[in-house]
């Protein structure tokens, strides 16, 4: 292990704790120490590198606050799971976003409704007040974990009785397509940092309060009418985000 804390230069312009966390993090990208697994205790770093134990705490420091790892009090630090990559490629379906191997993905179905969405929902869905949407919330299991929080809004005019179907089995736009005979077309999506609720916090396992993620997407059918909004809250702790840059993204 000592040949990889070798590469650390102590008379280079890069500060020492910056160049031992950058060793650390590579240590755990190329899975030299795995999910779960422990990291060298401060002490260790310290004797093994003849640093300040406060170099070594400000770089596994750093670890934590970035989501790679996580402390557990008297045991020391360890490697977060973040085997588990969203794709924001609006791949529309949750099992299709799992780029992680050998996950095995469901969903729990939290409340179907029907309602008279308040401005926001109408607003995205560019439509008036009156009309009826189907309100569909679900929370989403990687490897029995409570990964994310899902609600969709959906008018009822185009889904008539899609709330009477079975969500926890099937994807929601496969019933869509193969039900409806709808085509799914177009689909934008907006992503920010936000602090989870204790509602969204109580079914995710995760303290109120904490960092996740919140992701916004309408989709529409191919002949122009927004079928879709919905809003998904995933935690930041047990994942990651995928983008994809091909030739006709630059044009």
């Amino acid at each position: 292990m000592n040949e990889y804390f070798n590469r650390i230069d102590k008379n280079s312009i890069v500060p020492y704790y910056y160049q031992l966390q950058e060793v650390l993090e590579n240590l755990i990208d190329q899975e030299i120490y795995k999910p779960d697994q422990k990291l060298p205790s401060e002490n260790e770093l310290r004797e093994w590198l003849g640093i300040s134990r406060h170099t070594a705490q400000r770089a596994l420091k750093h670890l934590v606050d970035r989501g790679i790892a996580y402390r557990v009090q008297g045991k020391g630090t360890f490697v977060a799971n973040k085997t588990i990559t969203y794709s924001l490629v609006a791949n529309l379906s949750f099992s299709a976003e799992m780029l992680g191997l050998n996950k095995k993905v469901r969903s729990k179905l939290i409340c179907a409704d029907e309602i008279t969405a308040h401005s926001l929902i109408t607003k995205m869905l560019q439509t008036d007040e009156k009309v009826k949407f189907y309100s569909i919330q679900r929370l989403r299991f990687v490897d029995d974990i409570p990964i994310s929080l899902q609600t969709s809004y959906l008018p009822v005019a185009l889904v008539p009785g899609l709330i009477n179907k079975n969500f926890e089995e099937a994807s929601l736009f496969k019933i869509i397509k193969e039900e409806y005979g709808l085509e799914i077309g177009e689909a934008f999506e907006t992503l920010q940092a936000v602090k989870v609720a204790e509602y969204e916090a109580q079914h995710l396992k995760i303290k109120e309060g904490d960092a996740v993620f919140l992701l916004e997407r309408t989709t529409k059918l191919k002949s122009g009418e927004i079928l879709e909004f919905v809003k998904t809250i995933l935690r930041g702790d047990r994942g990651k985000f995928y983008v994809e840059f091909n030739e006709k993204n630059g044009k």
